[in-house]
């Protein structure tokens, strides 16, 4: 997720600068703006009693401050150091439309700062990946041999903590679990202690195939290699692109996909259900027409 907030942030901060230099450029072929000179440096106190024009442009200059720090803070390890005497200067030249960089330049530079953060994230996530992949690698090895730990063909390794005696869940069915998903390096990333259903063939490879060995009732723990799991992607900021991860699952219960004749069977039966109401409604109309009528609703000629 932290990846996207970076990315997010380069790019509003260069959509808010070009909106902002393309509004300028307006105003200078409309009309020549007259800029309100900036004041002296000097002591502003404001409180609950400051005008509400003086809090509201306070309020517009704080939310600045902290949009910028946070960006800051952020994106630091890929933009440098952006001195924050610098940005104050740019900010009050700005104002007083005493700028010392034309539009053009101020664009150029801050297209070639979004260039720069994106060319650093994709490092960053590249050498994530590879300590990832080089972790995970050396985890499975370790592991595959420690007592218990079973490993199929396609390379998915699990344990049996406790089994069921109940059906085994295949393609279509729907799983009731109970589960905790942690990385290599113990960080839970997903837990339910109380189970929830989900449909088998949803579910990341590693789970449809391992889920396929339980029966109802067991307790297996499953060590998921990357390409069976989120792969290259990751998924949010713990699961790290090519992240092995281990799931302790319990199978609560399966509930079996229909099959097309029970589809079938079941709208047929609903079928007939509803052709008998149909035919039973009809009869008791006809039985209505055939009563006898009150005498007192019978005219007479």
């Amino acid at each position: 997720m932290n990846k996207m907030i970076k990315h997010g942030v380069a790019v509003t901060l260069l959509a808010l600068a070009v909106a902002g230099l393309s509004g300028c450029k307006d105003k200078k072929e409309n009309a020549e703006v007259k800029a309100a000179p900036v004041a002296a440096e000097q002591t502003l106190t404001i409180d609950d009693k400051s005008s509400f024009e003086d809090r509201s442009a306070y309020a517009v200059g704080a939310s600045l401050g902290t949009y910028l720090h946070n960006m800051q803070q952020v994106q630091k390890e890929f933009t440098g150091e952006l001195k924050t005497e610098y940005i104050i200067k740019g900010f009050t030249d700005a104002i007083s439309q005493k700028s010392q960089l034309d539009n053009k330049a101020i664009e150029t530079t801050l297209r070639d700062l979004d260039k720069k953060v994106q060319e650093g994230m994709q490092a960053k996530m590249q050498k994530e990946a590879a300590e990832a992949l080089e972790a995970g690698n050396k985890f499975l090895e370790e592991n595959k041999v420690k007592e218990g730990v079973k490993v199929t063909e396609s390379g998915l390794q699990y344990k049996v903590i406790k089994e069921g005696d109940g059906v085994s869940p295949k393609q279509g069915d729907t799983i009731s679990v109970i589960y905790k998903g942690s990385t290599i390096d113990g960080q839970v990333f997903d837990e339910q202690k109380e189970a929830v259903d989900f449909p088998l063939q949803n579910m990341i490879p590693g789970w449809v195939e391992g889920l396929q060995l339980m029966k109802a009732g067991s307790q297996y723990e499953f060590y998921i290699p990357a390409k069976l799991a989120y792969g290259e992607n990751g998924a949010g900021d713990v699961i790290k692109p090519n992240s092995v991860l281990i799931f302790d699952v319990t199978l609560v219960s399966v509930k079996p996909a229909e099959t097309k004749a029970e589809a079938k069977d079941e709208a047929k039966a609903e079928t007939k259900s509803a052709e008998a109401g149909e035919a039973k409604s009809a009869e008791q109309q006809d039985d209505k027409a055939a009563e006898p009528k009150d005498p007192a609703e019978v005219k007479l000629n």
